[in-house]
């Protein structure tokens, strides 16, 4: 439900004001069901229902038309803003209270030979729950201080004018999120067990993890009658801050540029925004999973340029061009090696641990293969950099810095007009990634996403501390992108 109202006048004549406040109210009709259990063992009623309703929203903006002669615009404004929570975390709920679906946690021989082609032929054969063994069931669940979220939002914007075919504008942007949406593991151990002597909490106890450094996840439950519990609750905060330049040029008729150019800084503590609930349980931690981690965000970049454009129509032809730089964007190094450095069920949740080389209780080994990565020729240098920065403590969370990298795409069309004018016929070719065309070096990006870094390969019971097995050549340099294509189009007009 919302409610909506503006006001807009000018305090004089080269001097806009429009302003505006809005309401709205969120909430969903179709609760999950109640899950008593879930209650009884952990105080989380199944059947609470993501609502907010005080979401009041003020914000303006002032436009001033310098000398009043439309060559030179001033823009500032600013605004509070609301968004619905997304309808897939609702269903998760649902599908997910406990009472719906349930899961078993078998090992060894107690699991079951599946014979698929026999459960085809005979539904009755499926094995089903194993004698002795208890179901328990995930749930996904909302937290009764849940809000949506809310966006702090002011810019100034400053265009100049110069006749009517050229313009240059520098637009500054700021925001601030509150209340972004997270699922929150709750049926975890509320201390951890033990600290590893990296500075690592653990939450299953020592004497559980095995020889290769295998943590039973199950030891680190609140309640063993219950599985995950990931509960939405409002944790999670946002912060832009952008700098644009921009500007346009009509080029003879009909032609055309417009350009831009970005710096950027975005940064947030979980970039979680859709859909499954136990994605937003992969954020990179150095240990417990509830203590949100704030550093670059997943969608960060520090610059971007974007040019688009078309010649004049020349005979009926025109050209266009779109061009799209970005770098910048971030990634992270991870402990992998498929184990829970922490002891919770995500096997991909943990930033990795980085041994300094100086330090002369580091591993002789450990050394040998950080000495490996800084040396080979293969290794980026954004990387190199990277682990250096990281000596000594836990990896800082997408501190990892790509490269820029360029994409450029053309457009070739030609317009045939038939003899009565009320139709016409149109001719396209559009090549994606032209420079890879041109040579098979070029419109590639060189980007890493999150790397596992330090793999877990056992565990020293003595020391409480992991073993690791280092991923030398997970410096080495990835090739990303799309190899060229050619589109070919024919559209038809009539009036």
């Amino acid at each position: 439900m919302s409610f909506f109202g503006q006001v807009e006048f000018d305090i004089n004549p080269n001097l806009n004001f429009a302003g505006g406040i809005r309401y709205d109210a969120t909430a969903f009709v179709d609760a999950a069901e109640f899950n008593p259990l879930v209650y009884q063992e952990l105080g989380i009623r199944t059947d609470e229902k993501p609502e907010d309703f005080d979401n009041i929203q003020p914000r303006f903006q002032l436009t001033w038309n310098v000398k009043g002669n439309d060559t030179d615009i001033l823009k500032i404004g600013g605004g509070v803003f609301t968004s619905q929570p997304h309808y897939y975390a609702q269903v998760n709920n649902i599908q997910n209270s406990g009472t719906l679906l349930g899961a078993i946690d078998v090992t060894g021989t107690d699991v079951p030979t599946p014979d698929f082609i026999g459960y085809r032929n005979d539904p009755s054969t499926v094995s089903g729950v194993p004698a002795g063994v208890t179901p328990f069931s995930t749930i996904n669940a909302v937290s009764p201080d849940f809000e949506v979220p809310t966006i702090y939002k002011a810019n100034i914007n400053y265009t100049h004018f110069f006749g009517d075919r050229y313009s240059l504008g520098v637009n500054a942007v700021y925001s601030h999120t509150k209340n972004n949406y997270v699922y929150q593991e709750t049926n975890l151990v509320a201390e951890p067990y033990f600290v590893t002597p990296q500075g690592r909490e653990v939450f299953v106890p020592a004497n559980t993890i095995a020889e290769n450094g295998r943590a039973d996840w199950t030891k680190s439950r609140v309640s063993d009658l219950v599985g995950r519990t990931l509960v939405l609750n409002s944790d999670g905060v946002l912060d832009n801050l952008a700098l644009v330049v921009e500007g346009s040029a009509k080029i003879g008729e009909d032609g055309y540029v417009n350009a831009s150019f970005t710096v950027n800084q975005s940064k947030d503590n979980s970039s979680y925004n859709c859909c499954v609930a136990n994605t937003s349980t992969f954020l990179p931690v150095s240990g417990d999973p509830r203590d949100l981690n704030y550093g670059y965000s997943d969608n960060h970049f520090d610059t971007k340029i974007v040019v688009n454009g078309a010649s004049p129509t020349w005979k009926g032809f025109a050209l266009g061009a779109t061009i799209v730089g970005t770098g910048g964007t971030r990634y992270s190094l991870k402990s992998g090696g498929g184990r829970s450095a922490n002891g919770d069920f995500n096997l991909s949740n943990e930033i990795a641990y980085i041994f300094d080389p100086s330090d002369v209780n580091t591993p002789q080994y450990i050394k040998d293969s950080y000495n490996e990565v800084l040396n080979d020729p293969e290794t980026s240098e954004g990387f190199k950099e990277y682990l250096k920065e990281s000596f000594g403590s836990f990896a800082e969370r997408n501190g990892g810095k790509n490269p820029f990298s360029t994409t450029v795409d053309l457009r070739l069309q030609k317009k045939f007009n038939l003899p009565n004018d009320k139709h016409s016929l149109e001719l396209s070719a559009d090549v994606f990634n032209f420079m890879n065309l041109l040579n098979k070096e070029w419109g590639r990006s060189h980007n890493f996403g999150n790397r596992d870094f330090m793999n877990i390969n056992g565990f020293d019971q003595a020391t409480s501390s992991y073993q690791y097995n280092v991923q030398t050549g997970a410096g080495t340099e990835p090739i990303n992108g799309t190899p060229w294509r050619l589109q070919v189009g024919v559209r038809y007009s009539f009036n």
